[in-house]
C-alpha cells in the first residue's frame, strides 16, 4: 500500500492464546499450488521474490494481476483465474489489501476451489483508519466502518477447513498488529525488520509463508 501512515487506534476483540499446535491439513501427494495477490495499487512484480523462492522449494505459483481496488471484482478476479488455470485446490497468499480479496473469495466466492491455506502479510483486516480518506471502490473498503470490511468480518473469520494463518511485522509502520489478526482459530505469526512495503521480499517472512502452506504454524496458533 502506498497510503501516509496515521498513528491509529486499537481495533480488534481480546483473543484468548493456546499453547496447543494447529491442526494440520495437508493430505500429501504433490502439494498445492500457490496463488499470489497483490495489495492496493500493486501489481504481480510484487512477488519476484517469493515467486522465485516457493517454485525453489517446489511449489507451482502464480502471481494474479488484479482488475482494480474494488476487493469483491478482485474476489471474482480470482476466481476466474482459478477456474482458468484449471486448479481444484489452491494455497492463497495475499499482500496487504490482497490479503482482504483473498479473505472475501475464500469466504464468499471459493465454491469450485477448495481453499487449503489462506495467509495474509500485513493485511488490514479489521481496517485502517488513514483509509477512510479514499474513494470505496479505489481502497476505502480498508476504511473500518466501511460496508465491506462489516460484510467480511461478520460471523466466523476462519470459515471451513482452510488452515489460517496472519503474519505482521511490529515495524509494519501502517497497518497494527490489533487490525492484522483474525478473531481466533489462524496462526498469527510476528516478524521484525521489513516495513509494510517490504514483508513480501523479507526472507523470514518467505520461510514463514512456505511453512505456513506446508501444514505448519511458524508462529502461535490462537482458538
Amino acid at each position: 500500500m502506498k497510503l501516509v501512515p496515521l498513528r491509529l487506534s486499537v481495533i480488534g476483540a481480546l483473543l484468548l492464546v493456546a499453547t496447543i499446535a494447529p491442526p494440520v491439513f495437508s493430505a500429501g501427494g504433490d502439494p498445492d499450488p500457490v496463488l499470489l495477490v497483490h495489495g492496493y495499487r500493486g501489481d504481480p512484480s510484487t512477488w519476484d521474490d517469493m515467486k522465485a523462492y516457493l517454485e525453489a522449494h517446489g511449489r507451482t505459483v502464480y502471481a494474479i494481476d488484479l482488475p482494480g481496488e474494488d476487493n469483491i471484482a478482485n474476489a471474482k478476479a480470482i476466481g476466474q483465474t482459478l477456474a482458468n488455470l484449471g486448479w481444484s485446490s489452491v494455497d492463497l497468499v495475499g499482500q496487504s489489501m490482497g490479503g482482504l480479496s483473498a479473505r472475501w473469495f475464500a469466504k464468499f466466492v471459493s465454491s469450485q476451489t477448495v481453499v487449503d491455506s489462506y495467509v495474509s502479510l500485513g493485511t488490514p483486516q479489521y481496517g485502517i483508519w488513514s483509509a477512510c480518506l479514499l474513494p470505496y471502490t479505489y481502497g476505502g473498503q480498508m476504511c473500518p466502518s466501511s460496508r465491506f470490511l462489516r460484510d467480511l468480518n461478520r460471523g466466523d473469520d476462519t470459515p471451513g477447513q482452510a488452515a489460517w494463518t496472519t503474519i505482521y511485522s511490529t515495524t509494519d509502520g501502517l497497518v497494527p498488529n490489533s487490525s492484522s489478526r483474525l478473531d481466533g482459530g489462524a496462526c498469527f505469526v510476528k516478524v521484525t525488520g521489513p516495513d509494510h512495503n517490504s514483508m513480501d521480499n523479507d526472507a523470514t517472512v518467505q520461510a514463514d509463508v512456505l511453512a505456513a502452506i506446508d501444514g505448519g504454524c511458524p508462529g502461535t496458533f490462537v482458538r
